[in-house]
């Protein structure tokens, strides 16, 4: 037999073995397939502004969606999709659930975008991005191989680059996008530089794998160096100390809406990351498997990382948030301190735990809705008032007072303040780490808690204790639909916060590693 026809038969039985499993792929095959469709009907259609493309956009992601929910209707446990012993995804709940995030995220990102006036006429082309950002981000969250991880996170931060800057005709959107895309550059190669350094060691690309052959070597310089290296690209993507210069400029000259997608998916994405290695470590059969036994034999050493990063990240985060007068800037700093109280959770998420792992979902579900409105509330500041000063909304509580209600909510919810979710969901961050014992920590983090409240108390006095002027008058005209959004981001954070938390929280810990089976 010839060469040819060997390669030929091989591709023929390769096909056949992983044709099964292109139905575990649903999802991000139909997004990358909207991605062609919606390049085919711009080239017919031509360029302008139409509604048509943003609700092909939301047509799309409620249907990659409806793939998400049938395949978790499907199969009642995970599903490793591979062949021949390769396992290059596992689909099961948890990534199911992050998907649903990403997927909701990008709808309300869409329909922002409908309300303010930065699109002007590059529909398809946000349509495109928006459609590969969240084909990516789906990938990696099902990844348990590192080419496919890599490769999804380059797609979702190239996507992101586009993003940022795809306002050609506005300075402040071609900086945002030029720095995104310096800065990601740079940490991806270390990231890249790291996973090689695994490889190099291992011999394996997968997480299972690599967790194997690392639990019993010896705590070597390389692997300690690589494990410095691959936490550089988490938190580059993160917005987590050291790596998180880059978020106040590329969110503040990124148009709101697409701002507070990258503070939400982006940060998901890398998180259902750091859950899906915590949930793959245990299938190794150690009894107790611990975040640092990676790169590490004592268990010590990414742990170190991790709450390093989380004290200097919501530390950082917050001191720098104080003195901001911008609101979308305030919010980038914001986002950044979160990723602090994220992190801190994780550090102890080491022995298995799932309510320390449906602490961070339960975190999730909740940061989508008080974020995104607060950025919502940007986005018609930027509209309507042509900036996103924090004194724009002088007197909105007497102007506007469901649009000041829903706002102040969220800020509530930010802090962390009952009667809100994210009372709930910070309490729900800090309990493992106390239990684990990190004392020190939870008290670093209820600290940062308790400065945070200066900086999210300002929009608050301008809103309720400042009479607004004549000219205030005419800064926001939100129209019924605006506020119709801006009750449908606050109104769970209410509920949740005073009725239903404890049926979420169930939900969000029934994704975590003794639900799914791997222990």
């Amino acid at each position: 037999m010839t060469p040819f026809l060997l390669a030929q038969e091989r591709a023929g039985e390769l096909s056949a073995a992983l044709m099964p499993d292109l139905g575990r792929l649903a999802p991000e095959l139909f997004l990358c397939a909207m991605v062609l469709v919606v390049l085919l009907l711009d080239v017919i259609r031509g360029r302008g502004p139409s509604e048509f493309h943003p609700r092909l956009t939301l047509l799309g992601i409620f249907g990659a969606a409806g793939l998400v929910v049938w395949q978790v209707m499907q199969d009642g446990a995970p599903v490793n999709v591979g062949y021949a012993g390769f396992h290059a995804l596992q689909v099961d709940h948890l990534g199911a659930v992050f998907k649903l995030i990403f997927l909701a995220t990008g709808a309300l990102t869409v329909l922002f975008i409908g309300r303010s006036r930065e699109a002007y006429g590059n529909e398809a082309e946000l349509s495109i991005l928006m459609f590969g950002a969240l084909a990516g981000m789906c990938y990696l969250a099902s990844a348990t191989e590192l080419l496919g991880f890599y490769l999804a996170f380059e797609t979702v931060s190239y996507t992101g680059y586009l993003m940022a800057g795809y306002r050609t005709d506005s300075v402040r959107s071609a900086e945002a996008g030029g720095k995104y895309v310096i800065f990601g550059s740079v940490s991806s190669a270390v990231m890249l530089f790291g996973l090689s350094l695994i490889y190099g060691y291992t011999g394996s690309t997968q997480f299972g794998a690599i967790a194997e052959a690392l639990s019993a070597a010896p705590r070597e310089p390389v692997l300690l160096v690589a494990a410095v290296f691959v936490f550089g690209g988490f938190a580059f993507k993160a917005a987590a100390f050291p790596f998180q210069f880059w978020c106040p400029d590329v969110y503040e000259g990124a148009p709101a809406p697409i701002a507070g997608f990258l503070a939400v998916a982006s940060k998901a994405a890398v998180f259902s990351v750091i859950l899906r290695v915590l949930v793959t470590y245990p299938a190794v059969g150690h009894a107790e498997p611990h975040v640092a036994d990676l790169l590490a034999t004592n268990g010590t050493f990414i742990q170190q990382i991790l709450i390093c990063s989380a004290v200097a990240t919501m530390t950082w985060g917050n001191l720098a948030a104080l003195r901001q007068t911008n609101l979308q800037r305030m919010l980038a700093y914001s986002s950044i301190a979160h990723a602090g109280y994220l992190l801190m959770t994780a550090a102890v998420i080491a022995p298995g735990n799932a309510a320390a792992m449906g602490a961070i979902v339960f975190y999730f579900l909740i940061y989508l809705c008080m974020n995104l409105g607060a950025f919502f509330v940007v986005t018609l500041l930027r509209r309507d008032a042509g900036s996103a000063e924090i004194s724009d909304l002088r007197g909105l509580g007497f102007r506007h007072p469901v649009l000041a209600v829903s706002l102040a909510v969220m800020l509530f919810s930010l802090t962390g303040l009952p009667p809100t979710a994210g009372f709930v969901g910070k309490f729900q961050l800090f309990a493992p780490v106390i239990e684990q014992g990190w004392y020190v920590l939870a008290a670093i983090g209820l600290i940062n808690g308790a400065i945070s409240l200066y900086y999210y108390a300002k929009p608050l006095r301008e809103m309720f204790l400042t009479e607004p002027g004549d000219a205030d008058a005419t800064k926001l005209a939100p129209t019924s639909a605006d506020l119709a959004l801006v009750v449908l981001l606050a109104a769970p954070l209410l509920f949740f916060g005073l009725f239903g938390w404890d049926h979420l929280t169930e939900f969000a810990r029934s994704v975590g590693p003794v639900a799914l089976g791997v222990r």
